[in-house]
């Protein structure tokens, strides 16, 4: 089974990266609930971006992002998956005329977390 991080890591790489991994794993996750139930804050900003109708399947879409993210076989495609997609929140916050810190945040903690538990990614 493929490790969810590289063997010849630090202590503090491992508790650090699977920290920022973590955090930014249960904000996209429970995004992803509260579009699947249709939370009304929710809906609300999806409505303003005309996404209101689709609410459940980018639910649904953040659920399988970040389980396949987490999942050892399918780390590293759900990584580049969980980037892109996070550029999509980015674009989504400019457009509502926001400055995308959420995006940027949420970015910065799955790419620092995931380069930190898995250095070998970026190496070759």
């Amino acid at each position: 089974m493929t490790p969810l991080h590289d063997a010849d890591i630090s202590r503090w790489q491992k508790i650090l990266g699977y920290t920022l991994s973590v955090v930014a794993s249960i904000l996209v996750f429970s995004s992803g609930i509260f579009k699947f139930i249709g939370e009304a804050n929710i809906m609300d900003i999806l409505g303003q971006l005309e996404l209101a109708n689709q609410a459940i399947l980018i639910g649904i879409m953040e659920i399988i992002l970040v389980a396949l993210y987490w999942i050892p076989r399918s780390t590293n495609l759900g990584f580049f998956f969980f980037c892109a997609y996070i550029g999509g929140i980015t674009v989504a916050e400019i457009l509502l005329g926001d400055f995308p810190l959420p995006g940027l945040s949420i970015g910065a903690m799955i790419f620092l977390g995931t380069l930190l538990r898995k250095p070998g990614l970026i190496k070759h």
